[in-house]
Parts: structure tokens; sequence; C-alpha cells
């Protein structure tokens, strides 16, 4: 075992593992009659230090952090340069809190994202051999003491899981395109201008939008490390690009992120360009399969071509990220039974709508201290009316 592995074996094997007789062997040590009194004090608090599943509700870090108890509610702030150190807002962390002025964890721990917590306390019930409606707090608790061991080495199953590529309304992604045969190539040039309303000296390209809402209203709901690519219209999140249409010469060609658009656009095509062009192929790429051929290919250097600063984009993508969790409180979820954030806090959906501000809030602070761009966020706990419930 490395030096992670002796820590956790450890720790089980005095803190956990019941002995002949009865007790820990560091309660058993702590029972000792000839110890000293300040012995007995430590010793005694380090073998109540019982396995716990915690959610972080404040950090500062390098001094410590404020923990709140998944099972039973209750906060504690505990003293930690190290662990402090690590913690994120929201974090879910299985360890140890030893009582002491101030408490401070024991042993080894573990941080999980706020959208594993279910995972988490879906094994607890599963140790328990019991439903989810049929286990109570003491219970879980026990199940904690008794499967310390698998639960500090537990891997939630969605880390097994590869991520997978999805369009806004849920479809799979792929590359798709399709060309046509245009056998009058100035017909079909007023046409394309005409239905883009280009000028003759803009490019003869076209992209095809459709309203944000029909296509978030249903979707399904998506497989556990499900990655969501979108693309927006400049200046517009209300609608969203689905396709683009470029004639060159005698053949107009269009592309698609998904299958299902690409048959929405041909269907489109034969309809406003009916007896102009004539469908000559049609291809579909997984973008795993793209993916794929990327990785295999020499890395070369491209140059971003938005004219920008580095600052000026970062700028940029953070407005976009923030106008984006806008719409986000008004889009229907399929994790919150196809109801919108708004209504989910205000209905039986409110734990789950409160599990993904908190992931939210979670993976901004992860990407701000990464120095990647973040959105911002503190105004999403006032407009939702959970403000007093998710402070720290």
């Amino acid at each position: 075992m490395d030096d992670e592995g002796i820590a956790v074996f450890a720790t089980w094997f005095h803190n956990d593992r019941e002995v002949s007789g009865g007790g820990t062997p560091a309660e058993r040590y702590a029972s000792l009659p000839e110890l000293a009194e300040d012995e007995r004090a430590a010793a005694s608090r380090i073998a109540g230090a019982r396995l716990g599943l915690h959610r972080v509700v404040a950090v500062e870090p390098g001094r410590g952090l404020v923990l709140e108890d998944i099972l039973y509610g209750t906060g504690v702030r505990v003293g930690s340069e190290n662990v402090s150190r690590e913690a994120v807002l929201w974090d879910v962390l299985l360890g140890r809190v030893m009582d002491g002025d101030p408490p401070s964890l024991w042993g080894p721990t573990r941080f999980f994202e706020p959208s594993e917590e279910p995972e988490l306390i879906g094994e607890l019930h599963r140790l328990a051999g019991r439903v989810p409606e049929q286990s109570d707090q003491s219970e879980l608790s026990q199940v904690l003491r008794s499967h310390s061991l698998e639960l500090i080495r537990f891997r939630p199953p969605s880390w097994s899981v590869e991520p997978s590529f999805f369009t806004l309304e849920g479809d799979p992604l792929a590359h798709n395109t399709a060309r046509w045969r245009v056998p009058d190539p100035a017909a079909a040039r007023d046409r394309l201008g005409d239905l883009g309303g280009l000028d003759a000296a803009e490019p003869l390209e076209l992209t095809v939008t459709v309203d944000r809402g029909k296509l978030v209203g249903n979707r399904p709901e998506l497989p556990p490390r499900a990655i969501v690519i979108e693309a927006g219209a400049h200046g517009d999140l209300d609608s969203v690009p689905i396709a683009t249409l470029r004639l060159f010469g005698d053949e107009l060609q269009a592309e698609a992120m998904s299958e299902e658009r690409l048959d929405r656009v041909i269907e489109i095509v034969a309809h406003d360009f009916r007896g102009l062009a004539d469908l000559a192929e049609r291809e579909v790429v997984p973008v795993e399969q793209r993916l794929n051929e990327r990785r295999s290919a020499p890395r070369r250097s491209v140059a971003t071509p938005t004219g920008l600063t580095p600052a000026e984009e970062r700028r940029v993508l953070e407005g976009f990220m923030t106008e984006r969790l806008r719409k986000w409180l008004d889009e229907p979820q399929p994790e919150l039974g196809g109801y919108t954030p708004r209504e989910a806090v205000s209905g039986d959906r409110r734990a789950e709508a409160l599990r993904l501000v908190r992931g939210i809030e979670n993976g901004t602070e992860r990407a701000r201290r990464r120095g990647a761009p973040y959105a911002e966020v503190g105004w999403i706990r006032d407009e939702l009316g959970v403000g007093d419930e998710l402070a720290a």
C-alpha cells in the first residue's frame, strides 16, 4: 500500500474495527487505567472521531472550514490548515470530525462534487440493505461506522462512465454534412440571398435558427457525465443556430451538430429550394470518431480569429456564461422533472434545485481557482429566493 492506503487502513483498524470483548482498539486504549489525564483526553477524542458525510458550507483556506452534517443537518466549524486549502464551497466531504477546541479533522478525508451526493447517499442505503423510505438517520450512521473502509474507498458509478456529448435538445452530437447539386447557381444564389436577406457583397451563407424554448422544452434526461454543446446566435440567446447553409459555385452545402438537425435542414432545403437543388450526399460521423481522429493527428497551434485581446475574449465569454445562467432559471430541466429551477424551488423538487445551485457555485469556484473563465453566480440565490438557506 502507498501512504494514503496505509492511512485509510490504519484509521479503520483502530477507530472502527470491533475487537473481541467489545470496543475498538482506540476505545480500548483510551480506557487504560495507567494513562495520564491529558493523554486519556486526547485518546478519547481520537476514539470518538467517527466517519461522517458533510457538506462544505464555508472555507477559510489555511485556517478551517464550516461543515454541515448531511444526515443530521447540524453544523460545525473545524480547524484544518491543509484540508481547508483543498476544499471548495459545497464540496461533499467524507471524513471524521474530532472533538476539541476547536474541533478538527482526523485521519484521511475525501472530497466529492455536489452532483455525486445522491450516489453517496444511495451507497449508504445499499449497505444498510434498505430502500430510502425505510432507512433512518441512526441506521445510516451505523453504516458509516460498520462499512467505513468500503466508503472511504467508494467510487461513484458515474466515475466509470465515459463522457458523452449532446445538443441542447438532447440529441447525440455528431459531425453531419449534406451536399446538393445546383443546376442553376444564379437562381440558387438569388434564393439564398432572399431567404437570408443578404446583400450582394455578403458571403453566400445562411444560418438556420430555432427558438430556444422549442429545443429545450422536451429535452430528455441525459446520462451521467453528459456534456451539452451549445452554439449561440450573436447577441441573441433566445435563438439557437442548428445548421449552416453555404453556396459554393454549383454546390450547396450544409453542416449540423446532430443527425436530427441535419434531417431538419434537408427538409427545409427540399421545401425552400424546390427545383433548384438535388441532394447528392449525406454524411453522419459520430463525434467520438472525430475526437479520436484529432487525438491521433499532429498537434498544431490554432490562433483564435476574433481580433480581441485575451482579456477582451475572457470578458465576452464570462458575460455569455452569466447570461446563459439567466436563461437556465426559466428553462425546463429533466433532472427537476421538467420544471424550471424557478418553479422547482417552490415545490416538491426544492432539494434537487438547491443541489443544482450548489453544483453551479462549486463549479464556478473551481474554475476561478484554476484561472479559467467563470460566470457571475452570486445573484442566483436572491433570484430564486434561497439566499438564507444557502448562506454559509
